[in-house]
């Protein structure tokens, strides 16, 4: 059997993937706890930052927590921008395995951006179960409409990361641009804000971000319980796959030439 039919293909993607969950953790004293610490932790700090400290309100239209409303677009970006961030950088990485051995490199790439969204998702489920114990419930209804924005984040993420990782073994400055660019892109995304809080002469300008639509498609599904995504948030899914398309045709046309640069 050959590296490049599908069983083979398959099994090498669940290998690297639980190989990417293992690594995450290995060396450590709480070992895969920190799945559970870190967004507790995380969830805690940013409590006491803006509620206890800052005292943030939101406006009225949007009556809830503001932990609560920050929780719920938190998760999905962090998933997103350590999907891409793990993702740009798996095949430099793995440098070594790429020269040795004969397979599709693209499983590197989604393997570490599919483990980046399993960790952050198992963290976001904890994280509502501790916000519902608070008091802070959402509308579960809205679950399945939440799985497609997350989906359409899984397909920009990995779109963007293998378009980057293809880049970065040749181009290491890629790392820099990409780590000013997805903090640039969290201050312009709606995580800390709702685009309802934008002035109108700027909201219109933050649609063309396609995180946006599924930022906010994700947080109205868990606080109105939406059963079908909005506009925006299809409209956002679609360039999703086109991304997916346009990363996954630059990674194979990119990939003959990785010996030779790693």
């Amino acid at each position: 059997m050959v590296p490049h039919e599908p069983a083979t293909s398959r099994w090498l993607g669940w290998a690297f993937f639980k190989r990417e969950l293992s690594n995450r953790f290995s060396g450590t004293l709480l070992g895969a706890g920190w799945a559970f610490v870190q967004p507790l932790a995380l969830l805690a700090v940013y409590g006491f930052v803006f509620e206890a400290v800052f005292r943030v309100r939101l406006p009225a239209a949007l009556d809830v927590p503001y932990l609560l409303f920050v929780a719920l677009g938190l998760w999905p970006w962090l998933a997103f921008s350590d999907g891409v961030s793990r993702g740009m950088a798996a095949v430099v990485a793995n440098g070594a395995l790429v020269k040795k051995v004969r397979f599709p490199a693209a499983w590197l790439v989604l393997a570490a951006v599919t483990a980046s969204f399993a960790l952050n998702m198992l963290g976001y489920m904890l994280v509502m179960i501790v916000l519902a114990l608070m008091g802070h419930g959402v509308h579960w209804q809205g679950l399945p409409v939440a799985v497609a924005g997350m989906l359409g984040l899984w397909l920009l993420a990995t779109g963007t990361a293998l378009a980057l990782a293809a880049l970065y073994v040749f181009v290491r400055d890629v790392e820099h641009v990409v780590a000013h660019g997805l903090s640039l892109l969290f201050y312009l995304s709606p995580v800390l804000f709702s685009v309802a809080m934008v002035p109108a002469m700027m909201a219109d300008w933050m649609w063309i971000n396609p995180v946006t639509g599924l930022l906010e498609g994700i947080r109205a599904a868990w606080l109105s319980g939406n059963m079908a995504p909005s506009a925006p948030m299809w409209q956002s899914m679609g360039v999703g796959v086109a991304v997916l398309v346009v990363g996954w045709w630059t990674f194979q046309r990119l990939a003959p030439h990785f010996e030779e640069e790693l």
